[in-house]
């Protein structure tokens, strides 16, 4: 009887322990996964600029005050005299991960050769979990990178 409830005891404790320690690494895993895929988008408007050969314009959803990054996002291409052509969408992103914008101009518009005229950063977080954040810079070049793993 003594050894089942030390076995109990000891069971519970790890248990006490790991649980807390499972869910930040889930949320964690999530900002990660959705970095991954904003970082996939901005990399395939860019793609699509060059491959086009003309201006392709990457933005958040939404129009006016309601235009919000965690709403997803659209790549366009911009065709001058014309209809824009809608290329791609992202998804929406779950509300308990931010996204926010910071420098830059709000699209982004990738010319003909993948770049922009100014670079931006991307902060995605999320608020329940300390330090689960990632930020993602696009440079004037158009490149993408992770500058917080």
């Amino acid at each position: 009887m003594i050894e089942l409830i030390i076995t109990l005891l000891i069971g519970s404790i790890l248990l006490a322990w790991g649980v807390p320690n499972y869910r930040d690494f889930k949320v964690r895993k999530q900002v990660t996964d959705y970095t991954n895929d904003l970082i996939y988008s901005i990399t395939s408007a860019r793609a699509e600029a060059i491959r086009y050969g003309q201006t392709v314009r990457f933005r958040a959803k939404g129009g006016g005050a309601s235009k919000s990054w965690n709403r997803g996002a659209n790549t366009i291409k911009v065709i001058v005299g014309s209809a824009n052509e809608k290329l791609a969408d992202l998804r929406a992103f779950d509300d308990s991960v931010t996204i926010t914008q910071t420098g830059g101009v709000a699209d982004l518009n990738f010319n003909s050769i993948g770049s922009l005229p100014a670079g931006t950063q991307f902060r995605i977080e999320n608020t329940a979990v300390l330090n689960a954040f990632r930020i993602v810079q696009v440079l004037p070049s158009g490149t993408v990178r992770v500058v917080r793993p």
